[in-house]
């Protein structure tokens, strides 16, 4: 048995094949950089289409040499993305992201016409990203005649699995981002009385599946594309990041991830759900479990500093940056590094930032490149920490961290420093298509997978009095930059009546 994991990502299409111990046998990634194309906050899904096929070929006939055969399909996709597509699952015309300049005034329609306890069932922190269902008003503005043409209004997931089986469907984990369905009582439902509100046809929304289910055998037509066998079973699938932390095992009180990419996302499973909203919130690939994301600048905001500091813009000025800071020690640290408040752009929970926040606080050409450097990285691993702290809770000592760190150690043990916790690293570099065919294993034959080996990493002890001297310098230069209160603990968020 092999089962094959798909994750259409924002820049790329990766695919993972696993035998049934969980062993990665093939992998391949595709970009698909015509995605964008289309305009600001428009996406093209026939891009997509084209890096699912290319990848999943290749991985299809890496396997021709090991004679194995794929048993059942999994997939993610990254999301919001809001979608119109006719009865065969073809998209009518170019998806709409969350981030479209026009999206904010539906935004605010949806939003003002929701109650409390409507708001209360959502259980996020509304904005565009979080109520993709008010994309529908803009599309109905922008492109009519796809609106009334269209069989469903969906999101990428919705795309994705009526290529696949010609059914369709959304999952609780994409759903979650539309503030039309109950998510804390635990129902997923489509709010019937918002979509009445809005003016969204029930009809038109595809059924809410659970993930960790079947959705439909693989249609000839899409097998023979692919070089797939017909009618392998397809699950439903997942969100990108629900299925990284399915991947690693997550559950409450377990070790939460932080995804360290473009955006650095800290990811953690909750057994209810944060009444403060302040990270996103969304219902996990499991019932009754609730999946809380912050998200921060991470990549973005270390190649900022890397120009700042003369390392340049190409793809190694981040690594330089990185190797430089490696280099200065606790005193030198201690006794004049700058800090960097790190958000170079607008940013989702739990900080919600509308625009950049970005300074450096005491800087001088007198300091030392390795010195500055530290204090660069170490701002955005600061922030992390902020993120990591109003996410996880005090008794979640261990942090699972993936990002495309290879070998290199300096990043790990720099973020270890920082965060004064133990790190585990997962070198996977497709971790969010390895949960979405290890969901196969465990839908199809029962079978739960072990989670990817990580390296342990922990804080050094002669950096220890200064880290805590510098974070308490780093959160009151924070708030005077940002003007916005150091955030609290999820424990005191938790322990709310």
């Amino acid at each position: 048995m092999a089962y094959l994991g798909i994750d259409v990502g924002t820049s790329a299409t990766k695919a993972v094949v696993i035998d049934s111990l969980g062993t990665v046998l093939a992998r391949s990634r595709v970009p698909h950089p015509s995605a964008r194309g289309c305009g600001p906050g428009r996406v093209d899904p026939t891009a997509w289409r084209g890096s699912v096929t290319a990848a999943v070929r290749s991985v299809v006939e890496a396997l021709d040499t090991r004679h194995a055969e794929i048993t059942g399909v999994g997939f993610d996709t990254h999301c919001p993305t809001a979608l119109l597509l006719d009865a065969e699952g073809r998209p009518l015309t170019a998806g709409l992201t969350w981030d479209h300049p026009w999206l904010s005034g539906p935004t605010d329609d949806l939003i003002s016409m929701l109650s409390a306890d409507e708001v209360a069932l959502i259980g996020n922190h509304l904005m565009p990203a979080t109520a993709m269902g008010a994309a529908y008003r803009l599309l109905q503005s922008i492109e009519p005649e796809a609106q009334r043409t269209a069989t469903t209004f969906g999101l990428a997931g919705t795309w994705l699995g009526q290529w696949l089986t010609g059914r369709r469907s959304i999952d609780p984990t994409q759903a979650s981002y539309t503030a039309l369905m109950a998510s804390t009582d635990g129902s997923c439902r489509w709010l019937s009385d918002v979509l009445t509100k809005f003016g969204i046809p029930a009809h038109q929304l595809p059924p809410i599946r659970p993930s960790l289910s079947v959705l439909g055998p693989l249609t000839s037509k899409t097998a023979s594309e692919l070089g797939l066998p017909e009618g392998v079973p397809v699950l439903v699938g997942s969100g990108d990041t629900p299925a990284a932390s399915y991947a690693l095992g997550s559950a409450p009180a377990g070790r939460p991830l932080l995804i360290m990419g473009t955006t650095h996302v800290v990811s953690n499973v909750l057994a209810k759900p944060d009444p403060r909203a302040l990270a996103l919130q969304r219902a996990d690939v499991r019932p009754q479990r609730w999946l809380i994301n912050g998200v921060i600048n991470g990549g973005d905001a270390l190649a900022y500093g890397a120009a700042v500091l003369g390392f340049g813009t190409d793809d190694s000025a981040v690594a330089e940056l990185v190797a430089a800071a490696f280099t200065a020690g606790p005193s030198e640290t201690g006794g004049g590094a700058p800090i960097f408040i790190p958000h170079t752009r607008a940013e989702r929970g739990p900080l919600w930032f509308d625009g950049p926040r970005t300074a450096i606080v005491g800087r001088s050409t007198d300091i030392p490149l390795p010195v500055a450097a530290r204090g660069m990285v170490e701002g955005v691993l600061f922030a992390d920490r902020m993120v990591v702290e109003a996410c996880v809770g005090r008794d979640q000592h261990t942090l699972y961290v993936s990002g495309a760190f290879g070998d290199e150690p300096a990043l790990p043990q720099l973020l270890a420093d920082v965060l004064d916790r133990v790190i585990l690293v997962v070198d996977e570099s497709h971790l969010s298509a390895l949960g979405a065919a290890a969901m196969c294993g465990e839908v199809l034959d029962g079978r739960m997978m072990t989670p990817p080996e990580a390296r342990e990493v922990s804080p050094r002890d002669e950096w220890r009095e200064t880290v805590r001297s510098r974070w308490a310098d780093y959160r009151e230069a924070w708030s005077s930059v940002t003007g916005v209160t150091p955030l609290g603990t999820l424990d005191e968020a938790m322990s709310t009546p």
